[in-house]
């Protein structure tokens, strides 16, 4: 994640890197996991941006440094200490994980396989794709919530805005999903789940929202490039189980609910 402002080694600015569960977005500054931000330093994140500009090549202590400090003189412990965070964060060495080896007494290597994809504007990708794919299966008979179901699908057709709670265990999922649903088609499809009860922390809230878009943004900004987004779009937008990051979870939701006015998408 962007962390404080340092020069940028010459990478591939404008690719997209994926590799394991992680994508690299160099022009953005931005490592994901599985879709979520993750937390890295700046100089770390130097790293391995020259690292996988130059897979499966030694890259000496020499040039990382050059490229990572260029106008500071600092030691190798310096590198030796962001490496291993860099190699922590990815979980390099935990199972059968192999990102990043060490070529003693010379430099360090990047040597999991790379892919390379371009980053297209947003306007260029296809949204509906990406966001239909995010809503989970119905379950095919649900006992007893028909009722529920309809009143929250007509309700929903009426108020841009609409909140369930309730105990844990009651179903509340389940009808949102199906609600998601009954509504698909009046959305063109366009309807976004995202599972809040997944995200560790709750400044990912809005990054994890933007992922699930399908949307490239600042990490430390996410919430502005969604709002963007969907001003001009008519989504429906479900998040559920708010209740573990719930103070975060209110705010974009307040946020989606007050500045995409024009649009007309509700909001479980």
């Amino acid at each position: 994640m962007k962390e404080g402002a340092t020069n940028k080694p010459d990478a591939q600015s404008t690719k997209v890197l994926s590799f394991g569960q992680f994508r690299l977005v160099a022009s953005e500054r931005l490592l994901l996991k599985e879709g979520v931000p993750v937390e890295l330093s700046a100089r770390a994140l130097d790293i391995l941006i020259v690292l996988t500009a130059r897979p499966s090549e030694v890259v000496s202590k020499k040039d990382l440094l050059a490229q990572v400090w260029p106008d500071t003189t600092v030691e190798e412990g310096s590198l030796r200490f962001h490496m291993a965070r860099l190699r922590k964060a990815l979980g390099d060495g935990v199972g059968d994980a192999r990102y990043i080896v060490t070529a003693p007494g010379r430099g360090y290597s990047f040597v999991a396989p790379l892919t390379r994809s371009s980053a297209p504007s947003t306007d260029d990708r296809d949204h509906t794709n990406l966001v239909r794919a995010s809503l989970p299966r119905s379950v095919i008979r649900i006992i007893g919530r028909a009722d529920e179901i309809f009143l929250m699908s007509k309700e929903l057709t009426e108020e841009r805005f609409v909140t369930i709670v309730g105990a844990g265990g009651i179903g509340k999922t389940t009808v949102a999903i199906a609600v998601g649903h009954n509504l698909a088609a009046g959305f063109d499809d366009a309807v976004v789940f995202i599972d809040v009860g997944t995200i560790s922390k709750s400044d990912l809230v809005a990054a994890s929202l933007a992922s699930i878009l399908g949307l490239v943004v600042e990490a430390d900004d996410a919430l502005s490039g969604v709002v963007a987004f969907l001003r001009k779009r008519r989504m429906l937008l479900i998040l559920d189980t708010c209740e573990h990051q719930l103070e975060m979870a209110a705010v974009v939701a307040s946020h989606l609910r007050w500045r995409c006015q024009s649009n007309s998408s509700g909001r479980l």
